[in-house]
């Protein structure tokens, strides 16, 4: 329900300290400073760039989105949104399982194989229907993962066909 000024109009948002989402607020402040405390710890131990190469710029990047959801906690929530229904929660339930089946088994039929059935469930999950994107999409993205694993991790990994 918005508020309304003396003439009509939407009222200017104000800002209230009941409305902050503080529960949230705290939760990803702490992962913050976790991180920030990490980020210390280890150029205190080091500053050679070849240990902080991927380090650094992963904790700036998370206290970028740490900004960005702490503002989102400060502002007033939106307008209540419906309902979950059982549907929503069977579908996210749905999604949970395909993921532990597809941590499960991952390495006994290969990364590839468990990338592409996850892949393809997850879109039917989502909704999609449309055969050309289930048909196409899960081995273009499967083969562009497995590449991609390869030229980041020096020694190889299960795999069945790519």
């Amino acid at each position: 329900m918005s508020e309304t000024d003396r003439h009509g109009r939407p009222a200017p948002l104000r800002f209230s300290w009941r409305r902050v989402a503080w529960g949230e607020l705290a939760v990803i402040t702490a992962l913050a400073a976790a991180a920030l405390n990490y980020l210390i710890e280890a150029r205190g131990v080091s500053l050679n760039p070849g240990n902080l190469l991927l380090l650094q710029p992963t904790i700036w990047l998370a206290l970028a989105l740490w900004a960005v959801l702490a503002w989102g906690c400060l502002r007033p929530p939106p307008a209540a949104a419906p309902p979950e229904s059982w549907t929503d929660f069977g579908r996210t339930a749905a999604m949970v399982l395909a993921f532990v089946l597809f941590i499960l088994v991952l390495e006994e039929v290969g990364y590839d194989i468990a990338i592409w059935g996850f892949v393809v469930v997850a879109l039917f999950i989502g909704g999609e229907r449309r055969w050309p994107w289930l048909l196409l999409f899960p081995p273009v993205f499967t083969w562009a993962v497995v590449e991609a694993f390869g030229w980041l991790i020096p020694y190889p990994f299960p795999t069945s066909i790519v």
